[in-house]
């Protein structure tokens, strides 16, 4: 869902500005076809034939079709680290949690139509897939271990409880908004379901 140009600046060579159009042009194209025929009707040979490069052409650039779907969640898991480590260290630790979340999904609020793509094109991938995309163990532990470095009595325990029952709601909002076209945006769903975990339901 990042336009992997977003990050190049002016001073990048011309060759490296062309390889990272072309990667957002595949990225792009991919999930138009994936959310119009559904993730397992679609090739990569047909990804590639409809942008007009090769099939070797297209794995130069992209390692795999699964890769095309799940890369901005996997960058969003490292993101949400990073996020959480640049809060402020008298920040409660709840809250640094939150707005490293938030912060991630905010991303996206401007750019509706993709994430839109991205739903559509995640909603018909199979099943292992999607649960794929939600978390990773390395990340969560990394997120766990940086929260239990910030509490005053280091509780890995506490901060496991802390991060797991916080990415729970979190990836339950996720699912909601892949099964309901009608759905709030990503963003406010997330928001909701962490404001019930962090205010306790009513």
């Amino acid at each position: 869902m990042n336009d992997p140009r977003a990050d190049a600046a002016p001073s990048v060579p011309l060759r490296e500005r062309k390889r990272l159009a072309l990667r957002a042009e595949i990225q792009q194209t991919a999930l138009q076809m994936f959310a119009a025929h559904g993730f397992d009707n679609v090739t990569t040979e047909a990804i590639a034939e409809a942008i007009g490069i090769s099939p070797s052409t297209f794995f130069r650039h992209v390692p795999s079709k699964e890769l095309l779907l799940l890369g901005a969640t996997h960058r969003g898991r490292a993101q949400i680290v990073a996020n959480f480590r640049a809060r402020p260290a008298d920040e409660d630790v709840a809250d640094s949690l939150v707005a490293a979340i938030l912060g991630r999904t905010a991303q996206f609020v401007d750019d509706e139509e993709t994430l839109e793509l991205w739903r559509r094109a995640m909603a018909s991938a199979p099943a292992e897939m999607r649960r794929a995309s939600l978390l990773n163990r390395e990340d969560c532990d990394e997120l766990i271990e940086a929260v239990a470095a910030r509490l005053d009595d280091a509780d890995e325990l506490r901060a496991g409880v802390l991060v797991r029952s916080t990415l729970a709601a979190v990836e339950y909002a996720y699912e909601w908004w892949l099964g309901h076209d009608d759905a709030d945006s990503l963003h406010d769903l997330t928001r909701q379901a962490l404001e019930q975990v962090t205010r306790g339901l009513s």
